[in-house]
């Protein structure tokens, strides 16, 4: 999600402002509110109300001016609402909306067992994202920081829980790589973690799996001063003495998942 709208405006503080009324699409942000977010670590200017009047009627001519033949009334979309702005845009226009829609799509198919229709929503969700963060290059205060690093948070449930549907279809080989990738990025994730041992054990890497988990426990004893979960204890367990089944209720997903060993794929 390099953007929330698909179009906006280029100033950075209208930018600001149009993200915090987009993640907030249906409800008011107050005055107040706004200008916190804006002038985030600085002393507000005088003029600050001012000014985001003027954002407002600025991203209002924008909008007429990328309405078709100006039928576009702005103010019905950009709303002055009980002492701040509601921007109204109905519903699937906001990414950030659809991609949550498209994640709790994909748990609800997991926890039904759908494994095929929930890799297919999670798959919607994160060809949402473009650019390597939300919002990238606008400015973030507070309200945005905090939104911003939910939606990051979403997506790495998101692309857990289409790795444990992929892997549920038999998919082993064709995740490997990706899971290598993000257990590089992210080194005390467990869940990926627990992923990587399921996929190298079931193609047979036994020794690659038992190394994934020392990896991890090092970095957590290192970072953290922790052991892994008890359930990725357990998994380690099993792959070291060769178990033909064990399952692992995943950690940290919203869906719950829960993944077999011992089957080549």
């Amino acid at each position: 999600m390099d953007g929330e709208l698909g179009w906006g405006p280029t100033a950075p503080k209208q930018q600001q402002l149009l993200a915090t009324l987009a993640l907030a699409v249906g409800h008011v942000v107050t005055m107040s509110s706004l200008i916190d977010e804006l002038w985030f670590g600085v002393v507000p200017p005088r003029s600050a109300v001012t000014a985001v009047q003027t954002y407002v009627m600025n991203l209002r001519a924008l909008m007429t001016s990328r309405s078709s033949h100006g039928r576009l009334d702005p103010k019905d979309v950009l709303i002055t609402s009980r002492g701040g702005y509601r921007l109204d845009l109905g519903t699937g226009t906001v990414d950030a909306d659809l991609f949550e829609q498209a994640v709790d799509e994909g748990c609800q198919s997991l926890s039904e067992g759908d494994n095929t229709e929930a890799a297919q929503a999670f798959q919607r969700g994160l060809a949402l994202w473009r650019g390597s963060a939300p919002l990238d290059g606008v400015p973030l205060g507070p309200r945005l920081s905090l939104e911003v690093s939910r939606l990051e948070e979403l997506r790495l449930t998101a692309l857990e829980g289409r790795i444990e549907a992929d892997i549920r279809i038999g998919r082993h080989r064709q995740v490997l790589g990706e899971l290598r990738y993000l257990t590089e990025s992210h080194p005390l994730h467990e869940g990926f973690h627990a992923q990587l041992m399921l996929v190298l054990h079931r193609t047979g890497r036994r020794g690659q799996a038992l190394e994934a988990f020392a990896r991890l426990r090092a970095a957590l004893r290192e970072e953290l001063g922790i052991d892994p979960m008890p359930e990725l204890q357990d998994l380690q367990r099993e792959i070291l003495h060769g178990a033909s089944e064990k399952r692992w209720a995943a950690q940290g997903a919203g869906w719950g998942g829960m993944a077999v060993i011992g089957q080549v794929g």
